[in-house]
């Protein structure tokens, strides 16, 4: 796996996390909001596989519901309290990394 694809699954998983901390949501949601408001390129294939594996770490559970708009179930995810927890760390982590990485990319205009 690439760097880039490293680094991608890493955000993804981050911004899974970040969108469920507003309440529940289905799959093809998710990925929407992935792409429209984090501006990720998150393949539809990628989706599935990425909530299943948060499933098993226990930081989303799903549940199956009925949309009253809908004629079949969907599978909604939330965050757990683990989920929550490790949601609140990991925005420590990217805000002190983002502090971090900005003051160093743009040291050589403070310089001038």
């Amino acid at each position: 796996m690439s760097n880039n694809a490293q680094v991608l699954k890493g955000l993804a998983e981050f911004a899974v996390l970040s969108i469920l901390s507003d309440g529940p949501h289905y799959g093809l949601s998710i990925l929407e909001r992935l792409r429209d408001e984090a501006g990720l390129d998150v393949a539809e294939g990628s989706i599935y596989p990425l909530l299943h594996r948060l499933e098993r770490a226990g930081t989303v559970v799903a549940e199956w519901r009925l949309d009253s708009e809908q004629d079949r179930p969907r599978k909604y995810y939330s965050l757990t309290k683990t989920g929550r927890a490790e949601l609140k760390d990991a925005v420590e982590a990217w805000l002190s990394t983002s502090r971090a990485l900005n003051a160093f990319v743009t040291r050589s205009k403070r310089r001038e």
